[in-house]
């Protein structure tokens, strides 16, 4: 059985929620997504397109990890993998790190998980995942949200990442932010599903 849809065409409701994880993972699952970047200002200055694809699995000790690929990443050196741990935790491996990715929370604004930042040109410090309780809806999917905050070496954050998740489906909003010259955060680009495929 899959499932396929553009957002023209789909408003989020009715969507099939029969995985067992936060997001399905099965060889073929993409999803697609419109990307436009804005300056410091707010005003729009590039609009682009990313991907997430699932590209294989390989199976280690009885757990089944998925080979994922975002188009818009190209720092990484190594292959990156997603599992399903549990019914609300999803974990990433890559750069040789593993790290919850995005989690359920029944708490707001839960600690989730740390990890030793790898990739910021600042001097390197550590990522800090939070998790929210609630929903928002964005184009008429129900997300729960996770946010990253990117701290340097001195504890100082810098950087935030947001991640939107319509629970059993996927990702459905991606937003970055930096900061202004003034030291307040602004939106850099954001990201939203335009299209996508699901094997379940």
């Amino acid at each position: 059985m899959f499932f396929s849809c553009s957002k023209n065409n789909n408003t989020g409701s009715g969507l099939p929620l029969t995985t067992s994880g936060v997001i399905p993972l099965s060889v073929g699952n993409y999803w697609q997504y419109n990307k436009i970047s804005y300056d410091s200002t707010g005003s729009p200055i590039d609009t682009t397109t990313d991907e997430i694809d699932i590209l294989g699995e390989t199976g280690i000790n009885g757990v089944i990890y998925y080979q994922q690929n975002q188009t818009s990443i190209t720092n990484i050196n190594s292959s990156s993998f997603f599992v399903n741990v549990d019914s609300n935790t999803l974990e990433k491996i890559d750069s040789s790190t593993t790290y919850t990715f995005f989690k359920r929370v029944s708490t707001d604004s839960t600690a989730i998980d740390s990890w030793a930042d790898t990739v910021t040109s600042q001097c390197k410090g550590h990522n800090y995942l939070y998790g929210f309780t609630g929903t928002t809806n964005i184009d008429g999917y129900s997300c729960l949200r996770n946010v990253v905050y990117v701290n340097n070496c001195t504890g100082f954050n810098f950087e935030q990442w947001v991640y939107y998740v319509q629970y059993g489906f996927g990702f459905v909003r991606i937003e970055h932010y930096v900061l202004n010259q003034s030291g307040s955060f602004y939106l850099q680009f954001a990201e939203d599903l335009k299209n996508y495929h699901i094997n379940h």
